[in-house]
């Protein structure tokens, strides 16, 4: 009976189909569109959003979740829309990319959000602020990693009321980032009693003549001034402020954290001190993930102009928590991204600690929920830093 036992199993191994070998992917090209190049406008963001993304992927051995990865960059331009039409088509036709980053700027975050929609493959928005990419004509196949202007504004409005600056003066660019971080401000104020007591709106990236807009604000009683503005406009803003003697004349200046990031400070030195801001990020969190992140990117970069070992900044920290993000997904996935379902949902589930904290996409709107840090500018070891003053836990885009 035992060996007959045998036989029949033997017969019916025999006959049963061999297991389907594992199919063999490919490597996944993923699209980045960022403004990196000298000439263009705000390569500050772009240039560290790509250390940030190249150096993730070589820390982890050139592949995510297992999965050798290939980064295709494309120069973001923020002045023809046309030309990033052109380069986002070139990733999907040509490049056959599985998934888009970037967005430095809104329009072409609206321009990725769209053709990701189109070609049904998922885009991660990795600084844009507008808070329209993620509500009304929102999309299912986008995500932003970065914070909306709301996150980054509001709470910082009720945050300074509840503290008794009630009374702002504010100064905004318009575009999307200066116009949704003033509303939201001012919206934050209200909370807590407080008001807007004027406004200065000022052509964003055109070169403004800020002696002038600082000489407006000194010229009005309200001493607190909240400024919504990026890059060079908020190193002429800053410049402008510091050679007006804004500080030392009693003037507080206030914003989303742009207004003091590193290469600002950089450039305009003590003339930013005693500045708040909020973001989800600074060099000064005390966590083991932002001292690896921290330490590896000073050990990869130098600064172009003193030699020095080059610091993360915010941009930088917003790209490696969308590299972190997708890695945790394609985990899920086993690396695979042809359904474009299931990496969305795994996307939906992802929740890590990275650099500034707990970070996780909100199912509902596909936007970060994330820690956003209220900061002072300070000197530390010979240079100054967003030193943090408090924080206020788990800020969620309202998504309407």
């Amino acid at each position: 009976m035992l060996l007959a036992l045998v036989v029949a199993i033997a017969a019916c191994t025999a006959g049963a189909p061999p297991s389907p070998a594992p199919v063999a992917l490919g490597v996944l090209k993923i699209g980045i569109l960022v403004p990196f190049t000298e000439s263009a406008i705000d390569s500050d963001i772009g240039a560290s959003q790509r250390r940030a993304a190249d150096l993730y992927l070589k820390l982890k051995g050139g592949s995510l979740a297992g999965r050798e990865v290939q980064l295709v960059y494309n120069d973001e331009s923020s002045l023809e829309a046309s030309i990033n039409t052109a380069r986002i088509k070139q990733f999907l036709t040509d490049d056959h990319v599985a998934i888009l980053l970037g967005g430095a700027g809104d329009p072409a975050a609206y321009q990725l959000r769209d053709a990701a929609e189109a070609a049904k493959v998922v885009y991660i928005d990795t600084n844009a602020t507008a808070n329209a990419l993620t509500r009304g004509r929102k999309s299912t196949y986008a995500f932003r990693a970065a914070p909306s202007a709301w996150q980054l504004s509001e709470p910082l409005g009720e945050y300074e009321a509840k503290a008794g600056r009630r009374d702002f003066y504010v100064v905004a660019g318009d575009d999307p980032f200066g116009v949704d971080s003033a509303a939201a401000f001012a919206d934050g104020l209200a909370k807590n009693g407080g008001r807007v007591t004027g406004r200065s709106t000022v052509p964003a990236k055109s070169g403004a003549d800020w002696a002038k807009v600082v000489a407006a604000i000194k010229a009005q009683p309200t001493k607190n001034v909240f400024a919504a503005v990026i890059t060079d406009d908020a190193e002429g803003l800053v410049t402008a402020w510091g050679a007006a003697g804004m500080t030392s004349a009693g003037y507080q200046l206030a914003g989303p954290g742009q207004l003091t990031d590193y290469q600002v400070l950089k450039t305009t030195k003590q003339a930013a001190a005693g500045a708040t801001t909020t973001y989800p990020w600074s060099t000064e969190i005390d966590n083991a993930e932002n001292k690896t992140f921290s330490e590896e990117f000073k050990k990869a970069y130098k600064d172009d102009e003193t030699g020095q070992p080059l610091p993360p900044d915010g941009y930088a920290a917003l790209m490696w928590n969308t590299m972190r993000a997708l890695d945790e997904a394609l985990k899920v996935t086993k690396g695979v991204t042809a359904n474009t379902d299931a990496l969305i949902a795994a996307l939906e589930g992802v929740s890590f600690t990275g650099p500034a904290g707990a970070f996780a996409f909100d199912k509902a709107t596909h936007s970060a929920t994330q820690d956003v840090y209220v900061r002072a500018v300070r000197s530390s070891g010979g240079a100054l830093v967003n030193a943090i003053v408090d924080k206020i836990g788990s800020v969620k885009d309202p998504g309407q």
